[in-house]
This record gives structure tokens, C-alpha cells and sequence, in this order.
């Protein structure tokens, strides 16, 4: 599938509404690793920029499958304006840094996608930070292991995606934990069928899994888990010692 093409014209309004300042759009450019969502750079006239999270079919490359749209589903994909603002909140609520939230368009007034435009942080990735300068670095991390700890810390009385906990939903399943093993079975049987080695290994690699859940004990209450913090590449900073 083509990149969907976003004109200057499409978010020429959304953009002054974010930004104010009777500022204008100067240019649109898209930012590399969305996938699932369109990732654009807003350039305002004066040089401010702005970042636009465009949620539209065209913008989502992933294959469909069966239960996506299942909010009930922990693993389902985490797409759309509710979900984003729903998350964003909570985050931001526990003091953990996230960009802040200029607009939220889900009524179609500035486009008919949904539409959120955010704070533009741009800067080094904390993986080329942690390679030009390890000790530079260092505060950063501190900060990143505060953040962590903070969303460790807090507790919600059940599992799930943050729109549906805070609206209190419940979520697919009896526990977290059987939740998540039933998602790591399905994944082996498929990597099974995908990979000769993998499916040499099933059996053990089955039973490893197994004895690993039965190891997790019973809980009631749950932390927050950032469903994208898995690596440096996913965390930036900005020349103040603060990852986001």
C-alpha cells in the first residue's frame, strides 16, 4: 500500500487551532515508524512545530484479524482517539512525561480521521544518547527508572486498557495472568508453523510457559504498563536530563 498523502490544506486548520498564535502551516512532513497511525510533523510559519497522530485505515498498515476491535481484549490493538487520550491522561496523571496534548478532534471539525496534535519534542533517541555518551546519559536514565517506578507503583482494582479500566469495563478473561498465557500459546503456534526450530522446540518451550504462569500469584490489584517501552529507540530526550 502507497503512504497516504496529507496536504498542508487538510490540517492547515486543525494545526492554527493547536498551536494559536496566528501562526500558519507552513508544511507537513511525515514521521518515520507509525505504522498503525499516521505520524506528521506540523511546521509552522514562524519554525514552531507540532506533531499530528492521524488515525485512519489508509494510515493502518497491519493486517485485520479477527477481534480487533474488541476494547475487552488487553492485546488488541491500542488504536483511536479514546484509547489515546485515555492512556495519555493516565500517564500524565502519575507524573510520568508524555507530550503535551494540544488537540483532540473526534467529531470530524478539522478532519474526518480521528485527529490528535501533541507537543513536538524533537531530539536524539536515548539509544544514540546511550552511544555518544554513556555518562550524559546517566541522569536520563534516573529519570526513565523514576517514571517506571511511578507507574509500578500505582494501582488500579483491574486489567486492561486504560479506557476501559477508568471507564470500569471489564476486560476478556478471568486473570492478567491467564490473559497473557493464553496470548504467549497462540504466539507459539503460530511461530511454530512459521519456524522448523521453533516447532522442534514447542514442547519444552510450552512447558517453560506453563511453569512460568503457575509461578504468578493471584492479585487483585494491577500497575500500569506502558504498551510500547521496549527499548531506547522508543524513549527520546530533549537536552534536559527529562526522557519522554
Amino acid at each position: 500500500m502507497a503512504p497516504r498523502s496529507v496536504t498542508r490544506e487538510q490540517l492547515a486548520g486543525a494545526a492554527r487551532a493547536a498551536v494559536g498564535g496566528g501562526r500558519r502551516l507552513e508544511a507537513v512532513e511525515r514521521v518515520g515508524g507509525g505504522s498503525k497511525k499516521g505520524v506528521y510533523r506540523l511546521v509552522m510559519d514562524d519554525a514552531t512545530t507540532a506533531i499530528a497522530y492521524l488515525w485512519d485505515d489508509a494510515e493502518n498498515y497491519w493486517p485485520a484479524s479477527e477481534g480487533d476491535d474488541d476494547l475487552t481484549d488487553p492485546f488488541s490493538p491500542g488504536l483511536g482517539l479514546d484509547l489515546f487520550e485515555a492512556a495519555h491522561a493516565r500517564l500524565d496523571a502519575l507524573g510520568v512525561r508524555v507530550p503535551a496534548l494540544r488537540l483532540a478532534d473526534r467529531d470530524g471539525t478539522h478532519c474526518p480521521a480521528g485527529l490528535a496534535i501533541v507537543e513536538d519534542l524533537p531530539g536524539e533517541s536515548l539509544e544514540e544518547l546511550l552511544a555518544r555518551d554513556r555518562r550524559a546519559a546517566a541522569p536520563v536514565m534516573d529519570r526513565l527508572a523514576e517514571s517506571l517506578e511511578a507507574m509500578r507503583g500505582h494501582r488500579a482494582p483491574a486489567y486492561g486498557k486504560a479506557a476501559v479500566v477508568e471507564g470500569g469495563g471489564t476486560s476478556r478473561g478471568t486473570s492478567c495472568e491467564g490473559v497473557v498465557l493464553d496470548r504467549a500459546l497462540r504466539d507459539l503456534t503460530e511461530a511454530a508453523l512459521r519456524d522448523p526450530r521453533i516447532a522442534g522446540a514447542r514442547d519444552r518451550l510450552e512447558e517453560r510457559l506453563l511453569s512460568l504462569a503457575a509461578a504468578v500469584r493471584p492479585r487483585a490489584e494491577y500497575a500500569v504498563v506502558h504498551g510500547e517501552l521496549w527499548g531506547p529507540t522508543m524513549c527520546w530526550w530533549r537536552g534536559t536530563g527529562a526522557p519522554w
